[in-house]
């Protein structure tokens, strides 16, 4: 199933999605629907509780907004959360009791992609939609890959191909590579490795920390000795703060350029201004000028008192953007209409246009990268756009993590 980009935003506001939903009648026959369960087996505590709390953030503003509007469908939107310390195993658990028990068709959330790919492959099984706001393991669209689940987020691979697109005008020549021992991090050096090599450039060494590394002594050592001008980062949550926080310590920053998979406002806040010059990708960057974005940072710092973070604007975009496909569908019951009304759906997010690819569920998107910086207008460091690049020139092609 096909549709344009005009179709869709058509369907949509005929659909009555934040047009029609008003009426004080209306909303109180929402009131009284049958909610639509959304479930988020997320990680809100352990070392990566940042991103399930910043899904949990996204969720609570935009269930807030759509249930005022009269939900979806006459519906409310209703979120249920299980915490699964990010462990793999306690995900499956708590994800087949948000689908047998609490009788849910959507699940989000889920923090690691370890996590995401042990749930993902029961998914089939269960018949329900797994949508990743999130993960960025290549796995998930190409080898693991299933038509019940869809990623929103910007992949892995995509975040080392705008870095990579980024240093191949760079006079930097050698680089090291660091990447946290799971799918995410294996598959992002591994992406880097072959963008960056195919830039003319070096990768003069490797290295996999498990997650929860506390002391990085020994890899700041490696990457020092390794003579690399850059060091290429795929660490996630404290222990990408607890890295920046020891190399800024043992004075690595002043020799080797640090250039990250994904540049957080967390670590910007956690480390402080030893981040400032660093490099890296960015999902989601709360500095994107587009009018729907900074009517979205407003809403957001009104709410929650802070600044948006990567996975709190990618998780409202594909909570938007599935609430649209359900109210395209007609439906939030039968998950195969819900299937054929997002694929090759289009969605204009809060950086710019996506588009839903049939063939592996992958969101094409725009790729950013940015550089840490300093702004009188804020509290902290900011994600500055240094470049922009197209999502057809950072989206690899269709079930391979190989680019055009």
């Amino acid at each position: 199933m096909s549709t344009t980009r005009r179709e869709f935003l058509t369907v949509a506001a005929a659909g009555g999605i934040g047009v029609t939903l008003g009426a004080p009648v209306f909303l109180r026959r929402a009131a009284a629907a049958e909610p639509i369960k959304i479930g988020l087996p997320s990680a809100l505590s352990g070392s990566n509780a940042q991103y399930g709390t910043q899904a949990k953030r996204a969720c609570e503003l935009f269930g807030k907004e759509i249930n005022a509007r009269g939900g979806v469908l006459g519906r409310p939107l209703q979120f249920i959360y299980e915490d699964t310390g990010g462990d793999p195993a306690t995900a499956v658990r708590k994800a087949q009791k948000l689908v047998e028990k609490d009788d849910v068709k959507f699940l989000t959330g889920t923090v690691l992609s370890s996590e995401a790919l042990a749930v993902s492959a029961k998914c089939p099984e269960w018949k329900v939609i797994l949508m990743s706001t999130i993960n960025g393991a290549g796995q998930l669209t190409t080898t693991a890959w299933h038509r019940y689940f869809f990623r929103v987020n910007t992949s892995g691979p995509m975040g080392a191909r705008a870095v990579s697109l980024y240093l191949a005008e760079s006079p930097m020549k050698r680089f090291f590579a660091l990447g946290s021992d799971y799918a995410w991090g294996r598959d992002s050096v591994g992406s880097f490795d072959k963008q960056i090599t195919a830039a003319k450039k070096d990768v003069v060494g490797k290295d996999y920390p498990p997650v929860g590394t506390k002391d990085f002594a020994s890899y700041i050592a490696k990457i020092r000795q390794s003579r690399a001008e850059a060091c290429y980062m795929a660490l996630p949550g404290q222990d990408a703060t607890i890295f920046f926080k020891q190399a800024s310590q043992f004075g690595l920053t002043r020799e080797v350029k640090l250039v990250t998979e994904i540049l957080e406002l967390e670590n910007l806040k956690a480390v402080g201004e030893a981040m400032t010059g660093t490099i890296g990708s960015s999902r989601y960057p709360f500095t994107v000028d587009t009018p729907k974005n900074r009517d979205f940072v407003k809403r957001f710092h009104a709410m929650h008192g802070i600044y948006p973070d990567m996975f709190d604007g990618e998780t409202y975009e594909g909570l938007e953007w599935l609430a649209q496909t359900i109210q395209k569908a007609g439906t939030a019951d039968d998950v195969e209409k819900v299937i054929e009304a997002w694929e090759d759906s289009t969605y204009e997010g809060l950086e710019g246009p996506f588009f839903m690819r049939k063939c592996d569920h992958q969101a094409v998107q725009p790729g950013f990268v940015v550089e840490a910086a300093k702004d009188p207008k804020y509290p902290h460091l900011i994600p500055k756009i240094l470049a922009t690049y197209p999502g057809d020139k950072v989206t690899p092609k269709c079930r391979t993590e190989d680019f055009a």
